[in-house]
C-alpha cells in the first residue's frame, strides 16, 4: 500500500478527562452505582467538596516531575453519623493490569496515595491519629480474570520481610462485570445518569476500532432521548458519551445527520450535537491554534480534550490562555 493511500494510525482513547468530568458532575450518583454500601452511609444533602489541590500535592509528592496520572478524585463528604470522611476514588484508566506484578504496582500506588493523604490531613489538623480515607479502585477492561470466575470485590497489596508484614486491602469495581448487567444499567439510567457513563465506557472498550462505533453511539444517543432527562442533564451527558465513544472524522457527519433525525423524531433540540459541528468546533480550533503557537505542538489527548469540550469549558480555557505561562495553567479550574 502506498503512503498516499495508507490509513492514519488510530487515535488512543482519552479515558482520563471524560472520567474526571463525569465524577465531578455525578459524584454521588457514581458512588450509588459503584459502591452502594458506602453511599448508604453518606448524607447526600451536604454538597461534595472536591480537594483537587490537595490531591495534586499528594501526586507530586509520590512522583515528582511526572505530572498528573489517571482520573483520580479526592472528595470530602459528610456521613449520616455526622462525621466527616475523605474519599479517594482512583480510576485506573491505563487499559489493562495484566499479571501479578501489575496488580502489585496498582495496589502499592493505592496504599501510597492513602498514606500520603492521611499524613497531609493529620498535619493540617494536628491530630494524633490521621483521618480515615476510603480508597476505591475502578478498573476498566481488565483481562486477568476468566469469565467464569467470580468478580473480585477487593485487591490486596502485601509485602513480607522476616517478621515485618504490610497488608493493604481496598475495594475495587471491575466495569466489565456490568457488561452482563446491561439491562439493569438501562433500567437505572433514567434516575441515575452515571449509568450512561458506564454504558459508554463499556461500548468504548467493546469497540476499540473507532470505525465500528457509529451504531453503538447512535444507540446510546437514542436511549438518552428516551430517558426523560432535562436539557441541563442531557447536554453535558451527551458530550461525555460522544467523548468516550470518539468517532473517526469520516463518520462524524453520518452521526450528525442521524442524531438530527433523532431530535426531530422526539421533537427535541439539544444544542450539543450542532455545537460539535459548528460554533464550538470553530472555537475549539481557534484555541488549539493559539495554544500551539505559544507552547508548541501538543499531544493527541490535549487535542481530543479541546475538541470534545463544550462552550463553557472553552470560554474558561480561552480566558485562562490570556495570562497562562504554561499549558497546565490553560486548563486550570
Amino acid at each position: 500500500m502506498s503512503a498516499r493511500n495508507a490509513s492514519p494510525p488510530a487515535l488512543a482513547d482519552d479515558h482520563d478527562n471524560p472520567w474526571k468530568d463525569a465524577l465531578e458532575l455525578y459524584f454521588p450518583q457514581a458512588l450509588a452505582l459503584l459502591t452502594p454500601d458506602l453511599y448508604s452511609l453518606i448524607d447526600a444533602s451536604v454538597p461534595v467538596e472536591f480537594l483537587d489541590k490537595e490531591l495534586q500535592a499528594v501526586l507530586r509528592a509520590s512522583a515528582p516531575g511526572q505530572g498528573r496520572r489517571h482520573a483520580d478524585k479526592l472528595a470530602r463528604v459528610r456521613l449520616r453519623s455526622g462525621d466527616g470522611a475523605l474519599l479517594l476514588v482512583h480510576v485506573e484508566v491505563q487499559g489493562r493490569l495484566s499479571g501479578p506484578l501489575a496488580l502489585q504496582v496498582f495496589g502499592w500506588r493505592m496504599l501510597e496515595y492513602n498514606v500520603l493523604i492521611r499524613q497531609r490531613e493529620r498535619r493540617k489538623g494536628r491530630a494524633l491519629l490521621p483521618p480515615q480515607v476510603y480508597s476505591l479502585g475502578v478498573l476498566i477492561d481488565q483481562p486477568w480474570r476468566s469469565p467464569q470466575d467470580a468478580p473480585a470485590a477487593t485487591l490486596t497489596y502485601q509485602s513480607d520481610f522476616l517478621a515485618q508484614r504490610t497488608r493493604f486491602t481496598f475495594p475495587i469495581v471491575e466495569l466489565n462485570d456490568w457488561r452482563a448487567r446491561w439491562d439493569e444499567l438501562d433500567a437505572l439510567a433514567p434516575a441515575n445518569p452515571f449509568a450512561v457513563v458506564i454504558m459508554a465506557q463499556l461500548q468504548a472498550a467493546g469497540h476499540p476500532d473507532k470505525a465500528s462505533r457509529l451504531a453503538p453511539l447512535l444507540d446510546l444517543t437514542r436511549r438518552l432521548y428516551g430517558y426523560g432527562y432535562t436539557r441541563d442533564v442531557i447536554g453535558p451527558l451527551l458530550r461525555l458519551v460522544e467523548w468516550m465513544l470518539r468517532l473517526p472524522a469520516d463518520l462524524e457527519t453520518d452521526y450528525f445527520l442521524a442524531a438530527q433525525r433523532l431530535e426531530q423524531e422526539h421533537e427535541m433540540s439539544y444544542v450539543t450535537i450542532a455545537e460539535r459541528h459548528g460554533m464550538v468546533r470553530g472555537q475549539a480550533d481557534l484555541l488549539l491554534r493559539q495554544i500551539q503557537r505559544r507552547f508548541g505542538p501538543v499531544d493527541e489527548a490535549v487535542v481530543q480534550r479541546i475538541r470534545a469540550a463544550g462552550t463553557e469549558d472553552l470560554e474558561t480555557w480561552s480566558l485562562n490562555f490570556v495570562d497562562a505561562a504554561s499549558l497546565e495553567e490553560v486548563f486550570k479550574d
